[in-house]
């Protein structure tokens, strides 16, 4: 590491890795009062996140970093890059200019050097979790209240000294990654604080009116506690108990009274986006937004099996915007894009981390498996529901924690590495 001291730089790369802040090429921080819905392709209005600035610091890390240690990350990048070639130079129809095409290019490269990144990462004394808390901690609260004081109880994406890019579909699930990995790793350090923050943050993932974040909130807490009381049982149950017993009836009443107070209000203020989400779920239906995503599947998955040639090549560009902005699926826009080779690094990976972690399964620590979950969540689950690993914000973050997975597989003890 070029530095003796690496506490500074850790802290700079957890900060930056989460925190919300994004500028434009063209005007500075963005800061809009009126959200941006579509960048409609053109790079200096599409706001991009500060963590490309800890992206940038890993480039020089690996200048002085081992080149063993980072093999996977360098092998991923170059199937990306060969794939990425050899479906340009197949795939060509010899009319269709590439343009947009190595554009999609540098938007899936991009994101991946967070894997670069947390590959470089040797995080003992738990920084980066402390990096993360300390980020959520402060903005979830002041997000909430900025969405009151605007008359609102659905989450507002305007902070006034800044803005928050695709706060509903991406942001506040890294938000709830980035808390969940502090508290799989500091609840012993911190259980005070965590136990704290666990109902702003119910009433922040109910405020983004996302059924990803949502659910993997909910699921998330009800398993951890679940475990932490199975472990207590034996020792301190009744207090721990009545703790977390509290806290889940004080979360769940506190749940169901925002829910409600939000959907008169938004009733009242004519909020379409809650109506149109969970109206039809009331009514037994599958939502609106649900149903949307389905026909996007078929639609692009149709155009996918349209020839041998777009089913291993794909297609010359990526889908017309004026036609389809997105399949809402990372793995269907790189097979329509790209064809089949597209996806095949990514899931050579994820095949690779699965042998690893099942090779060490008897000997890793509970945390490295709830970071393996959260790794599965983001780069299986929610990648197919959207296009998560090709967006600079969650994609760096996604890719990072994979890194980070991999280097606490790397890291075990030689003893232990063939148990």
């Amino acid at each position: 590491m070029i530095f003796k001291n690496k506490t500074p730089w850790l802290w700079a790369v957890g900060l930056l890795l989460v925190l919300p802040v994004f500028f434009q090429l063209g005007g500075g921080v963005y800061r809009d009062v009126n959200p941006i819905i579509d960048s409609q392709g053109v790079l200096a209005a599409l706001p991009l996140p500060v963590s490309l600035l800890a992206c940038a610091a890993s480039l020089v890390f690996l200048t002085f970093g081992s080149m063993q240690r980072i093999r996977p990350a360098l092998a991923m990048i170059g199937g990306v890059v060969m794939v990425s070639l050899a479906s340009l130079w197949l795939g060509s129809n010899g009319v269709v200019p590439p343009q947009r095409k190595l554009l999609m290019i540098a938007q899936v490269m991009l994101p991946i050097a967070g894997l670069l990144l947390g590959q470089l990462v040797e995080d003992r004394d738990k920084i980066i979790a402390r990096a993360f808390l300390v980020v959520v901690s402060i903005v979830a609260p002041l997000q909430l209240l900025a969405s009151w004081l605007q008359g609102g109880l659905i989450l507002t994406h305007y902070m006034y000294a800044f803005s928050i890019y695709s706060h509903f579909q991406y942001v506040t699930l890294i938000f709830v990654c980035a808390f969940a990995f502090s508290l799989t790793s500091l609840w012993d350090e911190h259980r005070v604080w965590l136990c704290v923050m666990m109902l702003p943050m119910l009433a922040y993932v109910t405020a983004s009116l996302s059924f990803l974040t949502i659910f993997a909130y909910v699921s998330f807490l009800l398993v951890f506690l679940g475990l932490k009381l199975y472990k207590y049982r034996a020792k301190v149950s009744a207090k721990s108990a009545a703790i977390f017993l509290i806290l889940a009836v004080a979360a769940g009443v506190g749940a169901v009274a925002y829910f409600k107070e939000m959907s008169v209000l938004s009733l009242e203020k004519h909020q379409i986006n809650f109506h149109a989400k969970f109206e039809s779920l009331a009514e037994g239906n599958i939502p609106t937004n649900v149903q949307e995503r389905f026909e996007d599947w078929k639609f692009f998955g149709g155009a996918i099996f349209e020839s041998a040639k777009t089913v291993l090549v794909g297609h010359p560009q990526p889908m017309p915007r004026e036609i389809r902005s997105s399949p809402h699926n990372w793995y269907i826009d790189m097979g329509y894009t790209f064809g089949l080779v597209g996806i095949l690094p990514l899931l050579a990976l994820v095949a690779y981390t699965a042998g690893l972690c099942w090779k060490h399964r008897r000997t890793l620590s509970a945390e490295t498996w709830w970071l393996a979950v959260l790794v599965f969540y983001l780069v299986i689950v929610d990648s197919n529901f959207k296009v998560t690993l090709r967006q600079p914000y969650p994609g760096i973050f996604a890719y990072f924690l994979w890194g980070l997975l991999l280097t606490r597989l790397r890291l075990l003890p030689p003893s232990r590495r063939d148990v």
